[in-house]
Protein backbone atom coordinates (compact mmCIF):
# COMPACT_ATOMS: atom_id res chain seq x y z
CA UNK A 1 0.00 0.00 0.00
CA UNK A 2 1.25 3.49 -0.81
CA UNK A 3 0.09 6.57 1.03
CA UNK A 4 0.56 9.72 -1.26
CA UNK A 5 0.33 13.12 -0.50
CA UNK A 6 -2.47 14.96 -2.73
CA UNK A 7 -5.72 16.88 -2.55
CA UNK A 8 -9.23 16.14 -0.93
CA UNK A 9 -12.93 17.48 -1.81
CA UNK A 10 -14.66 15.41 -3.83
CA UNK A 11 -18.20 15.42 -6.14
CA UNK A 12 -18.83 13.42 -9.15
CA UNK A 13 -18.89 16.00 -12.45
CA UNK A 14 -17.50 14.53 -15.43
CA UNK A 15 -13.69 13.63 -15.07
CA UNK A 16 -13.87 16.03 -12.02
CA UNK A 17 -14.28 14.90 -8.53
CA UNK A 18 -15.31 16.97 -5.64
CA UNK A 19 -16.44 17.23 -1.66
CA UNK A 20 -16.81 20.31 -0.05
CA UNK A 21 -16.47 24.17 0.02
CA UNK A 22 -12.87 26.05 -0.47
CA UNK A 23 -11.33 23.33 -1.79
CA UNK A 24 -8.13 23.11 -4.46
CA UNK A 25 -8.15 21.31 -7.17
CA UNK A 26 -5.11 18.86 -8.43
CA UNK A 27 -4.92 16.95 -11.63
CA UNK A 28 -3.87 13.27 -10.62
CA UNK A 29 -2.05 10.81 -13.27
CA UNK A 30 -0.94 7.74 -12.97
CA UNK A 31 1.72 5.93 -15.33
CA UNK A 32 0.36 4.05 -16.78
CA UNK A 33 -2.53 5.99 -17.74
CA UNK A 34 -6.50 4.94 -17.63
CA UNK A 35 -6.49 3.65 -14.28
CA UNK A 36 -10.00 3.90 -12.11
CA UNK A 37 -9.88 6.51 -9.54
CA UNK A 38 -12.20 5.47 -6.67
CA UNK A 39 -12.95 8.40 -3.84
CA UNK A 40 -14.64 7.13 -1.00
CA UNK A 41 -18.56 8.77 -0.80
CA UNK A 42 -17.61 11.32 -3.71
CA UNK A 43 -17.34 9.38 -7.03
CA UNK A 44 -14.57 8.09 -9.63
CA UNK A 45 -12.87 9.07 -12.27
CA UNK A 46 -10.72 7.36 -15.22
CA UNK A 47 -7.21 8.87 -14.97
CA UNK A 48 -5.57 11.72 -15.86
CA UNK A 49 -8.18 13.45 -13.84
CA UNK A 50 -9.24 16.10 -11.93
CA UNK A 51 -9.98 16.04 -8.24
CA UNK A 52 -11.49 19.30 -6.04
CA UNK A 53 -9.79 18.19 -2.64
CA UNK A 54 -10.76 20.62 0.85
CA UNK A 55 -9.38 18.53 3.31
CA UNK A 56 -7.57 14.59 3.35
CA UNK A 57 -9.63 11.73 1.15
CA UNK A 58 -8.97 8.20 0.99
CA UNK A 59 -8.94 7.23 -2.95
CA UNK A 60 -8.55 3.72 -4.36
CA UNK A 61 -6.48 3.30 -7.78
CA UNK A 62 -7.34 -0.26 -9.66
CA UNK A 63 -6.04 -1.16 -13.53
CA UNK A 64 -6.47 -4.46 -14.56
CA UNK A 65 -2.93 -6.25 -14.72
CA UNK A 66 -1.23 -3.82 -11.96
CA UNK A 67 -1.46 -3.83 -8.00
CA UNK A 68 -4.58 -2.10 -7.09
CA UNK A 69 -3.68 0.85 -4.22
CA UNK A 70 -4.68 2.69 -1.66
CA UNK A 71 -3.81 6.53 -1.59
CA UNK A 72 -4.53 9.40 0.64
CA UNK A 73 -5.24 12.91 -1.34
CA UNK A 74 -4.28 15.66 0.75
CA UNK A 75 -4.99 19.68 -0.56
CA UNK A 76 -2.10 21.28 -2.63
CA UNK A 77 -0.55 22.92 -5.40
CA UNK A 78 0.95 20.77 -8.53
CA UNK A 79 -0.08 17.24 -10.17
CA UNK A 80 -0.41 14.22 -8.40
CA UNK A 81 1.68 11.56 -10.19
CA UNK A 82 0.98 7.91 -8.82
CA UNK A 83 3.55 5.33 -10.86
CA UNK A 84 1.57 1.65 -10.72
CA UNK A 85 3.25 -1.45 -10.05
CA UNK A 86 2.43 -4.75 -12.59
CA UNK A 87 0.66 -7.62 -10.97
CA UNK A 88 3.41 -9.97 -11.71
CA UNK A 89 6.53 -7.91 -13.54
CA UNK A 90 8.94 -10.81 -15.07
CA UNK A 91 12.12 -10.02 -17.39
CA UNK A 92 12.50 -13.39 -18.24
CA UNK A 93 11.58 -14.46 -21.91
CA UNK A 94 11.80 -17.66 -22.95
CA UNK A 95 13.15 -17.38 -26.56
CA UNK A 96 12.39 -21.11 -27.17
CA UNK A 97 9.02 -20.81 -27.04
CA UNK A 98 8.93 -18.19 -29.53
CA UNK A 99 8.10 -19.29 -33.29
CA UNK A 100 10.44 -18.78 -35.86
CA UNK A 101 10.09 -15.78 -38.39
CA UNK A 102 10.69 -16.38 -42.03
Amino acid sequence: MRMVAAASAVLFLGGCVTTGGGATTRMIITEPAGAVLTIEGAGECETPCTVKLSGPQRARIAKAGFVATTVMLTPGRGDIVIPLELAAPSTDVDTTALPELD
